[in-house]
């Protein structure tokens, strides 16, 4: 009975094989080639790609404010910066300074939550 249950759950999961990779541009060919790649459709014209990526060379800035600058640096993380004006020290630069501390104290429920999860 297991033998026969193990053979089925086989044929199964090889029937499902290729409808999980029928859109991710690659197919089941077999062999050991196993699996060969082909082109997938774009909804972007060529045009439109080396637009975005002209914008993206000029202001290489990422969506957290970081930049990337490629070689050994790599990514970047946005910094403060501070400067003095009118005798006061002020920021400079255009991370958002308004967000509330974290509190360091865990409610009840927090507190229940993580005994559950990490002390066995």
């Amino acid at each position: 009975m297991l033998f026969r249950k193990t053979v089925f759950a086989l044929a199964l999961a090889g029937a499902a094989i290729p409808a999980a990779f029928a859109n991710s541009g690659s197919a089941w060919v077999g062999g050991e080639l196993g699996f060969e790649a082909h082109a997938v459709q774009s909804i972007k014209s060529r045009a439109n790609v080396q637009k975005e990526y002209q914008a993206f060379r000029k202001n290489p800035v990422s969506a957290d404010g970081g930049t990337l600058s490629g070689g050994e640096v790599g990514y970047i993380p946005p910094q403060h910066s501070y400067a003095f004006q009118d005798g006061k020290l002020v920021h400079t630069d255009r991370i958002a300074h308004n967000t509330p501390k974290p509190s360091l104290a865990m409610t009840d429920t927090e507190r229940e939550l993580f005994r559950v999860q990490y002390i066995n």
